[in-house]
């Protein structure tokens, strides 16, 4: 882990507690950074895959966001129904990826869910 210091003329301008929340703040995402061995790209890209290989071909994932839940850090990628003409059309979930390693968490559950929601999306937009 790193140890950041900062010149005694930040630590002025700041003050004492807000340069030490900084600190401590800095240290925790270089520490964060250092553990993250999936990508956020990576975690996109396997949730395309995914999707295409279970669901459908017409699912895109978008940008992941990191978060940490339960002592894990996964990535949250947001998943939607797209048409070739119209883009993207809604949201029909969203998978989480392992940060560390890279596993996708789903279930048939998961998918079926994800499957009757693109439905739906599709249903509606067809009808317009």
């Amino acid at each position: 882990m790193h140890t950041i210091e900062f010149p005694k003329t930040v630590q002025d301008a700041l003050g004492p507690q807000a340069a030490h929340d900084l600190q401590a703040w800095l240290e925790q995402r270089l520490a964060l950074n250092e553990s993250l061995v999936i990508s956020a790209a990576v975690a996109r890209r396997k949730a395309n895959v995914v999707t295409l290989e279970r669901v459908s071909n017409l699912l895109l994932a978008d940008e992941p966001t990191l978060v940490s839940e339960s002592g894990k850090w996964l990535w949250r990628v947001p998943v939607d129904l797209t048409f070739p003409k119209r883009g993207r059309v809604g949201r029909v979930g969203e998978l989480e990826v392992d940060a560390q390693n890279g596993q996708v968490y789903l279930d048939d559950t998961k998918l079926e869910s994800m499957r009757a929601k693109a439905d739906q999306i599709a249903k509606q937009v067809l009808d317009n």
